[in-house]
């Protein structure tokens, strides 16, 4: 055996023993190398051997250390949604504390740097091309948050020239107060379960003096709602002949089944704004977010930003790039993915029996059905175990929905709402 392999099975066995746990740090490449006589080039070789298994993870400047203690592992692992935060919180944490050791020179001194931190777009860079967005690592920002985005694309001027926001309804409650609270002039088109109405979205490009089109293209808030890959080649068609720029909300994207491309991926004009958070991914206040702009809009774009902050808190930065590179946040997601698809499947099972009578959708988060015209909640409504959701149809006047959340009662919840509104529409 060489003996960087016998470097590798060792450190496996430490691991997978328990002697070395999750976080420790794995002893220095010179000691390494003094131990089993070797040169450092050839315990260099083992470590990253280590480090493409996922048994280990680098921090510059600093050395190697666990990514995961195997002994405590049972495959499979199936994790709850409570046992996933816990999860996340303590890798997480993990990667705040390592983000503070020999940091001094970003901690104690202005960065400056409104794209954000370099070691931080390298990896969104990387981890953009695993879902099919594809892009320089110059035109990724980060922000605090998406909602700092929005606002300064709300401000900017646009080459197209043009000034009114279009917005899909319903939306993003906070997209909706932004253009309003600022009296932005805007436009709104329906985006219902029938899907968007391309002839109208066509009137209101060639007709309207339209600056961007705000829409959630995967799992929309609040409907739950995703374009086809017809529907998007066909909107961005749109958009190149009619000059107009798409910002493209992708919070949810994460969480697709079978890795449909966002629009992003089929749009060779640059006309998409792709804008992404990780608060569904890891935690809602980490208020860390991340924008690719088109390079004509991105000089623009950092000016607004520079007004608003120095730069992003840098230390949220640094351990999400560590959380990205350790192999923290894919193995972690993929823990999310298996509960929110556990329960995505059990709730399709419940309605299975009245898909022809019900118009639903279902998310990782969400079941939102529509209600058949005149159909009471009864004692539902004193349960509050939904949110319910009207949005003015002009083709069809009134629609209401109700949103039940996926949580630890959603199987219980659906079986009320069922019970109470079936017989109703079986009469």
């Amino acid at each position: 055996m060489a003996i960087y392999q016998k470097i590798i099975k060792d450190i496996q066995a430490s691991i997978e023993t328990g002697q070395l746990k999750k976080g420790d740090k794995i002893p220095s490449i010179r000691q390494l190398s003094q131990t089993y006589h070797c040169s450092k080039d050839t315990v260099q070789k083992a470590l990253t051997e280590l480090t493409y298994l996922k048994d280990i993870y680098a921090i510059p400047k600093s050395g190697y250390y666990v990514l995961e203690n195997k002994a405590e592992q049972i495959e499979p692992v199936e994790l709850s949604i409570s046992d996933y935060n816990n999860l996340a919180y303590d890798d997480f944490l993990l990667c705040m504390n390592e983000s503070l050791v020999g940091r001094e020179l970003y901690l104690f001194n202005q960065y400056q740097h409104q794209e954000g931190l370099l070691e931080l777009r390298k990896s969104l860079k990387t981890y953009l091309a695993d879902s099919y967005v594809y892009t320089k690592q110059e035109n990724i920002v980060v922000t605090s948050g998406t909602q700092q985005a929005l606002y300064i694309l709300s401000q900017m001027t646009f080459p197209n020239q043009k000034s009114t926001i279009l917005l899909e309804q319903p939306t993003y409650s906070r997209m909706n107060s932004l253009v309003r609270e600022q009296q932005l002039a805007f436009e709104i088109i329906e985006r219902q379960f029938s899907g968007l109405d391309f002839a109208d979205l066509e009137r209101l490009f060639s007709q309207k003096s339209i600056k961007f089109f705000y829409t959630i293209s995967r799992y929309s808030n609040p409907l739950g709602l995703t374009y086809s890959q017809k529907d998007k080649e066909r909107l961005l068609e749109l958009a190149e002949k009619y000059d107009v720029y798409i910002i493209e909300d992708d919070y949810m994207g994460d969480f697709t089944k079978d890795k449909e491309a966002p629009l992003h991926y089929y749009d060779t004009h640059e006309r998409v704004i792709y804008l992404k958070s990780f608060s569904t991914a890891l935690f809602p206040a980490l208020r860390l977010g991340m924008i690719v702009l088109p390079d004509q809009l991105k000089a623009d774009f950092l000016s607004y930003k520079k007004l608003l902050d120095y730069d992003t808190n840098l230390i949220i930065q640094k351990a999400m790039s560590l959380y990205l590179d350790n192999g923290m946040f894919d193995k972690n997601l993929r823990h999310l993915k298996q509960a929110f698809f556990k329960q995505m499947s059990l709730c399709q099972e419940m309605l299975a029996p009245y898909q022809e009578s019900l118009a639903y959708q279902i998310t990782p988060r969400h079941l939102i059905v529509q209600l058949p015209a005149k159909v009471s909640l009864g004692k539902l409504s004193r349960q509050k175990v939904y949110q319910k959701i009207t949005t003015s149809s002009i083709k069809q006047s009134i629609l209401t929905y109700i949103r039940l959340n996926l949580d630890d009662q959603f199987e219980n919840n659906i079986k009320l709402l069922l019970d109470q509104i079936i017989p109703q529409i079986e009469k």
